[in-house]
């Protein structure tokens, strides 16, 4: 019986570590530009600003003409946030309320 148990334990021990490294990869993805400019439905660049620490909010810069923001993502915390549209000049801070590590913002030209 303690074998049978044992058995288990390694196997369980032994699938979660398998599918740590899966997890992993999808979160350091949405650390790149490249993967958020996939994310969006419009022809659009993204831009990665890394931020100090104790930085609460983020306000987008203004554009030239003829430009328009399609997202902005925060990564607070151990996720990424999307906001899509944001407007320029507009301020963001996440919702969950922790400091903001960086952010990705992307640019498309502007729609009618």
């Amino acid at each position: 019986m303690k074998k049978t148990l044992a058995a288990l334990a390694v196997g369980a021990a032994a699938a979660v570590g398998a599918a740590a490294p899966a997890h992993a990869a999808v979160d350091t993805d949405q650390n790149k530009t490249s993967y958020w400019e996939a994310y969006t439905a419009v022809a659009d660049t993204c831009y990665k600003i890394e931020l100090p620490d104790g930085v609460a909010s983020y306000t987008l810069p203004d554009l030239p003409s003829g430009q328009q923001y399609s997202l902005l993502v925060f990564k607070a915390g151990t996720g990424s946030e999307p906001f899509e549209w944001p407007a320029e000049l507009g301020t963001y801070s996440p919702t969950n309320g922790k400091d903001i590590s960086h952010v990705i913002y992307c640019v498309t030209r502007r729609l009618s």
